[in-house]
């Protein structure tokens, strides 16, 4: 009994480590050996910890650069022309290829990306901040592009998110509030769309899509 309550906080810690991690907006873990010794937690149980937390989609591993907080997205160079795309530039995009990922989706997805979705959906509805939310959400949205079964629209939804990353994650917490966690409506959007997915209705998942990303750009920019 006394291991496993070990375990368990080990595991605590490194998620309230990757919590902190997303409200500075760190997007980098420290290297294992460093990590091991900030939170007290040997290497080797350590690796055990972030395998299942990559697993669940918290984190996710680059050979050579590291491991990163979040869902697998693309990480953007530096020399990618940040400077010429703008958040209403991202809001275009992620509107051209998310709904269109959510209708294939409803086409390929198996049961098990709709209770990968199911799982981000409940995470959401209890999350108490800003923070735990956006860790779920971000999760749903790459688990439906997924399930859309196309490897180039993963990359390009990859490609789209890199630059919300950077452009609009802010705005996006002051709208929402980095405090409490989101209104009602948007879960409930986010509930429309993996209902569609499950219901196997590509017009419906995309059209559910397509309002829950409207919805999200007229709370950032106004109605346009």
């Amino acid at each position: 009994m006394t291991a496993m309550i070990s375990v368990h906080s080990e595991e605590q810690r490194v998620r309230a480590y990757i919590d902190d991690a997303l409200r500075q907006r760190r997007d980098r873990l420290l290297p294992e050996p460093q990590l091991s010794e900030l939170l007290d937690i040997p290497r080797g149980r350590l690796r055990t910890h972030l395998k299942r937390l990559e697993k669940d989609g918290l984190i996710w591993r680059h050979v050579g650069k590291g491991t990163f907080v979040g869902p697998r997205t693309a990480q953007l160079p530096d020399s990618a022309p940040v400077a010429s795309v703008s958040p209403s530039h991202v809001m275009e995009g992620r509107l051209m290829i998310e709904p269109l990922l959510a209708g294939k989706a409803a086409v390929h997805a198996r049961q098990t990306d709709v209770d990968a979705m199911r799982r981000c959906l409940e995470e959401m509805g209890s999350a108490t901040s800003y923070v735990a939310w956006k860790s779920g959400d971000d999760r749903l949205h790459r688990t439906i592009a997924e399930a859309a079964q196309n490897p180039l629209l993963l990359m390009l939804h990859d490609g789209v998110h890199g630059y919300a990353r950077k452009l609009i994650s802010e705005r996006m917490e002051q709208a929402l509030g980095k405090d409490a966690a989101p209104v009602q409506n948007s879960n409930d959007e986010h509930a429309a769309i993996v209902d569609a997915i499950k219901k196997h209705d590509p017009e419906c998942a995309e059209s559910a899509m397509r309002r829950h990303l409207t919805s999200i750009r007229a709370l950032l920019f106004g109605d346009r």
